[in-house]
């Protein structure tokens, strides 16, 4: 038995990285595809016309969303009952989230810089593997209610985006995704005792805490998509809530995937599902989040880390 699970283990990292692989070229395939008939002059065009009200937007935005990113980490020191005050969590979770975001596979790249600064604190392996998890569970609470809240509220808007027959099918889909989230804080508040995996307890957050992850991450993932939106064409026939829908869909997509930053993946999905298609504007405001949300941070995040580091 011991070794058909070690031969599992062994063959499950090659297959992972194949299956990225295989994911990250079909989207740049449909990428392509969707580009084939834009001019990188017109792409080049349209960044330099972009205006600067709405890139100070990008910027104002982006910052917000790395502000409320550092309380995933406190929350999740408060679940696994080792909490820290907040100055001394802000300064490693945006590191880890900077360089994470970038890194793919998140859970290692963000939890290896967790590792390195939470355990100065006193948190053990566990621990910190409990608030790596923690912090995943926030994030999937945040796209749920999100992508729950666009479904009910914008139904028929959803239903010819996602290309539904009826309005009340975006309504079931948003409905089944509020009742599992509710299940999760049923648990939370009903279920005390530890729960045993493989001879190990774990304990979940109490329910305060679990409505607070709900509350951070869909904060964090509004002012995220509204990073984006701020840069699309004002002209786009799209509601920030429906944006927001897509947005998490297209963001989910990228995560699941284990590319880098979700490169290629994200913008396939939100070029595929957005209104009109690929146009030099919508790509250019692609690249420009990209850059902003994404490069800047990982730059700052890389020389924060590595200061730290020095330090020690």
């Amino acid at each position: 038995m011991r070794s058909d699970m070690k031969a599992v283990r062994d063959y499950k990292s090659p297959l992972l990285a194949a299956i990225s692989l295989a994911v990250f070229v079909t989207a740049l395939w449909v990428l392509r595809h969707s580009l084939s008939k834009l001019r990188l002059s017109d792409v080049l065009a349209s960044i330099q016309a972009e205006p600067w009200p709405r890139v100070a937007g990008c910027i104002l935005f982006s910052a917000c969303s790395y502000g409320m990113l550092t309380f995933y980490d406190y929350l999740a020191l408060r679940g696994v009952r080792h909490p820290l005050p907040w100055r001394q969590v802000a300064l490693p979770s945006f590191i880890a989230f900077a360089i994470g975001h970038s890194a793919g596979l998140s859970f290692l790249s963000g939890g290896s810089v967790r590792y390195r600064c939470y355990s100065r604190y006193g948190l053990n392996t566990l621990e910190i593997a409990g608030v790596v998890g923690l912090i995943s569970i926030t994030f999937a609470l945040g796209i749920g209610t999100l992508l729950g809240l666009s479904l009910l509220l914008e139904s028929h808007q959803a239903a010819h985006i996602l290309h539904l027959s009826h309005a009340w099918e975006a309504r079931t889909l948003g409905a089944t995704v509020f009742i599992l989230i509710l299940g999760y804080l049923w648990l939370t508040q009903r279920v005390k005792r530890p729960l045993r995996i493989r001879d190990r307890e774990f304990r979940l957050p109490p329910f305060h805490i679990s409505a607070a992850q709900i509350l951070v991450a869909s904060v964090d993932l509004c002012f995220c998509a509204a990073s984006l939106y701020v840069l699309l064409p004002a002209d786009i026939p799209l509601h920030f809530f429906s944006f927001v829908g897509l947005y998490v869909l297209a963001l989910q997509s990228g995560v699941l995937s284990n590319v880098p930053g979700g490169v290629g993946v994200f913008e396939s999905v939100l070029i595929q599902l957005l209104p009109g298609g690929a146009t030099a504007e919508i790509v250019s405001a692609v690249l420009l989040y990209r850059f902003i949300y994404y490069f800047v941070p990982l730059v700052l995040g890389v020389g924060l880390f590595a200061g730290r580091e020095a330090m020690r």
